[in-house]
């Protein structure tokens, strides 16, 4: 599903350079080569780097709002978001979904990883913009099912990709309450720590752990930085302004 990045978690990518994806599909994302220059022959080439040979290009997959519901039923009515059973078989998702729904993960997380990986299978990283947790049945919904939520996304891409980074942002859909921002948010930056801080520098993993922003390097002038945009959306500019969330901002990516 397509969000604006005002309400999305943002990715800035270093040299001026800003990369969004917007697809729950994975759209794949490649850095932008030099274009190419006129010689005397009227053949294009690639401008040479002042060490040699230009340095290959880099690239992303960006994979957002996959919104699991782990209780997905095929007898659920899509009237309800596939949150409750349906009174006939003519409200039920079918054997193929339905777009009122929120997918299971054996289904279409499952198949959308599966094509990430036959299209690029070694991406220089994957940017995870969030919202992992979907519409599920109320009795079921809370800090266990985010959680659940959240280790089902990581597991199916660290079968697809286990030696690439991850690179996550955090949603609003990805902590109890929804919306929540700063230190009461602690648990879900800790959780996405413990699963994708791996290929973090320790001061960075500390910071995600701690503070749900970040930097990473991908190569020498390319710096990832993945915002906590959670206190951007809070209901007042009081809140907004509020010690917690404007405490320990990043300064520098070097740190």
């Amino acid at each position: 599903c397509v969000h604006c990045m005002s309400c999305r978690a943002a990715w800035l990518i270093g040299a001026c350079c800003l990369i969004a994806g917007f697809s729950s599909l994975g759209l794949p994302v490649s850095s932008v080569e030099p274009p190419a220059a006129s010689s005397d022959s009227g053949r294009g080439h690639a401008p040479a780097s002042s060490h040699g040979s230009a340095p290959p290009p880099l690239r992303f997959w960006h994979l957002t709002d996959v919104h699991l519901n782990l209780w997905h039923s095929a007898r659920a009515d899509v009237r309800d978001m596939c949150r409750s059973a349906a009174p006939s078989a003519e409200r039920r998702p079918g054997s193929f979904g339905h777009f009122n729904c929120d997918p299971a993960p054996d289904g279409l997380l499952r198949l959308a990883v599966a094509r990430m990986a036959e299209a690029e299978p070694a991406p220089s990283a994957i940017l995870l913009g969030g919202d992992d947790h979907g519409h599920v049945p109320p009795s079921r919904d809370g800090a266990s099912a985010l959680s659940a939520s959240r280790r089902a996304v990581a597991s199916a891409l660290a079968a697809a990709f286990p030696s690439v980074p991850v690179l996550p942002a955090l949603g609003n859909h990805d902590t109890w309450p929804y919306f929540t921002a700063g230190e009461a948010a602690g648990s879900a930056f800790a959780e996405l720590a413990e699963l994708y801080g791996g290929h973090l520098a320790p001061a960075q993993r500390r910071h995600l752990a701690s503070r749900g922003y970040y930097c990473h390097r991908l190569s020498r002038r390319l710096w990832v930085a993945a915002l906590e945009t959670n206190s951007l959306s809070l209901r007042s500019e009081e809140e907004a302004r509020s010690p917690e969330i404007t405490r320990d901002r990043p300064r520098s990516c070097s740190r």
